[in-house]
């Protein structure tokens, strides 16, 4: 008789998330089975098949086995811990813009797993906490020249998340940047007339997977692109929202290493 496994159980045995088995499962990539009482069971046998070569070595997705581990070291590390994790990272990777990409597939799983009831609200927003005063430690850490270009960092109008920029400068700084953080909830006209009145080089905005809202993101960049067009400011939008695309102005960027190369360019 095959062993049946809950998603929980299957995920532990894959080393990944839950919402990872559960994709897999949706996907049609592992077998289901449903029990009388209609909750879906997964087949041991399938799961070490899918996860492990004849000779026990791992072939999962390099993205879903990196994500899992980042993960399970937000939720599970202290500060010390995890800036350790981030700082031998960083070493290994060579800089911090490949670091962050890493780190960014820890945060979505973190996210996925929230929103498959895997862990608390209160567990997400203890680890994101955490993160956000690790990152902080390390930009500060980062000698930068005060002459140094300038860029303006905020979410979208709106938009409560700050994950993605607190990453952000961590990468902009060791490229040579100042930031000047807005963060979260500023109103767009205050972010357009510091525009106007500060010697800003760039302007980063970004919006979570919670700006579902196309159109009053696609009227924020209008807004911003004229501000931008005119004082010559560099615009990079990211995150997981429904920006615009192809963008009227600026830069769509999807991952740190994209932008770190945009970024290089502009100084």
């Amino acid at each position: 008789m095959k062993e049946l496994l809950t998603t929980t159980s299957a995920a532990k045995l894959a080393g990944v998330g839950v919402s990872s088995i559960k994709r897999w499962a949706d996907e049609g990539k592992l077998r289901t089975v449903r029990t009388p009482g209609g909750h879906r069971r997964l087949v041991h046998s399938d799961i070490l098949s899918f996860v492990k070569d004849p000779e026990g070595h791992s072939i999962l997705p390099m993205a879903d086995k990196t994500g899992g581990e980042w993960a399970d070291a937000i939720l599970t590390m202290e500060f010390h811990g995890l800036q350790s994790k981030l700082l031998n990272a960083r070493g290994r990777n060579g800089s911090w813009n490949k670091t962050m990409d890493e780190l960014a597939l820890g945060v979505q799983e973190t996210g996925n797993r929230w929103a498959n009831k895997s862990i608390t609200i209160g567990e997400e927003h203890v680890a994101s906490e955490c993160l956000s005063r690790v990152l902080a430690s390390i930009y500060e850490s980062i000698p930068v020249d005060p002459n140094a270009p300038l860029c303006l960092l905020s979410s979208a109008e709106g938009d409560l998340h700050t994950l993605g920029l607190s990453m952000l400068q961590v990468v902009l700084r060791e490229l040579g940047w100042r930031c000047l953080w807005l963060g979260a909830m500023t109103p767009l006209s205050e972010v357009c007339h510091i525009l106007e009145t500060k010697p800003v080089d760039m302007v980063a905005l970004s919006a979570s997977k919670a700006s579902t809202n196309s159109v009053d993101l696609a009227r924020q960049i209008n807004e911003i692109s004229g501000i931008c067009q005119k004082t010559d400011t560099r615009l990079v939008v990211g995150g997981s929202g429904v920006w615009p695309e192809p963008m009227p102005h600026g830069f769509r960027t999807h991952d740190f290493g994209s932008l770190t190369t945009m970024a290089s360019l502009t100084q």
